[in-house]
């Protein structure tokens, strides 16, 4: 690598477990003179520091930095502490943190993570920098780089950010990498419907290109964790390390929500599945007969996409037409036509002509 800079959370696992590279890092530091570390406060793990629900403050810059000098480590900058570096990183905290606080300090890291990546873009504009380039493109003598071998030399150093955190917390930023903050909650306080599981030191990387483009080129690999006669050291990342809770509950999921929208203006994720239940479940001649209609009677803005949704999922849809009340394209998924989405659907529209 060219530059290589540390993103390490405030606890003291992690940075435990970054001691020995960055004493390496540090011991070659004439083979490695740009190695830079970061110790980002809104890092930690998810629910804060308490012991038996009691809070504690955490580490402060001073006290990490004793835990970092071994390692060589003599300037480390300290960022996103709330109250202050002087203090400890939980020093703010009133309890344990909840999952609604959780998901509100993965949006601040992220956008910080955003703006800390582009800065070293905007420096790479502006003054010629060596390890930041377009690795897509294959320069004379590079010919012969092997991409996914981590141990070998290249032609040319990259700039490589190295991010040491916790799973549940890194779960809740790579889903708004991934996503690009598009419905990253879906309801305040309970847990989304997908989520991203990391073994004890497993690996994701990722490529950034910049005003917030990721590239996700592998996610959870632990290459570290296999010795050479075939034995595998991998702990955490199974159900039964409490990685299900991660899901919300069935209760939540049945809830059932109805919602009208003129075609114009439906949510891109909302007309996606609803096109897709269409395609997948919709007779064709009952589809054409409605557009044959709309069609002929020129009144497209009349038309009304009703759909049931849980959650941000949609199980069942249908077209309204205002001016004749006419309801089409009913199309509800097959394992909800048990649970009265179709008679949710009926019974809204009923409504809706009734206080129109």
């Amino acid at each position: 690598a060219g530059e290589v800079r540390f993103v390490i959370s405030p606890m003291r696992r992690t940075i435990e477990t970054m001691l020995p590279t960055l004493t390496a890092m540090n011991r070659n530091s004439n083979e490695n003179p740009h190695v830079k570390t970061v110790i980002n406060g809104f890092y930690f793990e998810s629910e804060g520091c308490h012991t038996r629900e009691k809070v504690e403050p955490g580490m402060n810059a001073e006290q990490i930095a004793e835990c970092l000098s071994p390692a060589g480590v003599q300037d480390a900058s300290y960022v996103g502490f709330q109250n202050g570096p002087e203090n400890g990183w939980y020093a703010y905290g009133t309890g344990p943190e909840t999952r609604h606080e959780s998901e509100q300090r993965a949006a601040r890291f992220y956008v910080w993570m955003m703006e800390y990546l582009d800065e070293q873009l905007m420096e790479a504009e502006r003054s010629e920098v060596e390890d930041i380039f377009d690795a897509g493109v294959t320069l004379p003598g590079e010919e012969n780089d092997k991409c996914h071998n981590r141990f070998e030399p290249r032609a040319r150093r990259r700039r490589t950010a190295i991010f040491c955190g916790h799973g549940d917390f890194m779960s809740l930023v790579l889903k708004r990498i991934i996503s690009g903050f598009g419905h990253a909650i879906e309801r305040e306080g309970e847990s989304h419907r997908s989520a991203f599981v990391h073994f004890n030191t497993g690996i994701t990387e990722l490529e950034y290109f910049g005003k917030g483009r990721f590239l996700l080129m592998s996610s959870n690999q632990v290459p570290h964790l296999h010795g050479p006669s075939g034995e595998c050291c991998i702990t955490g990342g199974s159900l039964k390390d409490g990685w299900s809770y991660l899901m919300p509950s069935d209760k939540i999921l049945l809830d059932s929500e109805v919602a009208f929208a003129f075609s114009d203006d439906v949510q891109p994720h909302i007309a996606e599945q609803a096109e897709a239940l269409r395609s997948l479940y919709l007779t064709k001649s009952g589809s054409s007969l409605l557009q044959d209609e709309l069609d002929t009677t020129h009144h497209k803005s009349n038309a009304l996409t009703v759909v049931v949704k849980r959650g941000l999922q949609v199980v069942g849809c249908a077209s309204l037409d205002e001016r004749t009340g006419r309801l089409s394209d009913v199309v509800v998924r097959p394992s909800a036509r048990r649970s009265q989405v179709g008679r949710s659907l009926i019974d809204a529209v009923k409504n809706h002509a009734i206080q129109s």
